[in-house]
């Protein structure tokens, strides 16, 4: 008798705990809220460029990017600022800085937007890699600008960095 209530004990338990865990899964299968928040960007922009391409007198539906400490840096509206993670310095015209952002944004995504935008702004493509973690090097006559960009749990971040050129230090 003790034995048999010692096992009910156990399989209720086990029973308590598989629904404990599956349950909040099947939540998000039929549409219910999980713990990730939702990932505003699903699929990539489909700008087009060049012949054909709407004239910029036509209204964009594409949201223009934002830009921080650096007027010259293009951040997409799905990224927010970390301000305990940032530093900017400034003396005169020279600034120089960490800028950390995150948001719910495919890496690809990041990358594209930023191997776009930041020519658009002046900037000329050094190189880089890609993939679990991604670099981005860009570069002007008075400055230089490297994008570092990874993912953690439910998170893209970027950390854009920014030093003076080297005939400027």
């Amino acid at each position: 008798m003790k034995n048999q209530k010692f096992l009910y004990g156990w399989a209720g338990m086990a029973l308590f705990l598989s629904l404990t865990f599956i349950l909040p899964g099947c939540a998000n299968i039929w549409g219910g809220g999980g713990s990730a928040p939702p990932n505003p960007v699903s699929q990539q922009s489909s700008t087009t460029f060049g012949p054909g391409a709407p004239s910029s007198s036509t209204p964009s539906t594409a949201p223009h990017p934002m830009f921080y400490d650096f007027p010259d840096i293009p951040i997409p509206h799905e990224l927010t600022l970390l301000p305990d993670e940032s530093y900017v310095f400034q003396s005169g015209q020279f600034k120089a800085g960490l800028i950390t952002l995150k948001g719910r944004v495919d890496l690809g995504s990041l990358i594209n937007f930023f191997q776009m935008a930041m020519p658009r702004e002046g900037w000329q493509a050094k190189g880089g890699f890609r993939y679990r973690r991604s670099v981005l090097i860009f570069d002007k006559s008075d400055k230089t600008c490297v994008i570092n960009i990874y993912e953690k749990l439910y998170y893209s971040y970027v950390e854009i960095y920014v030093a003076p050129a080297n005939s400027q230090v």
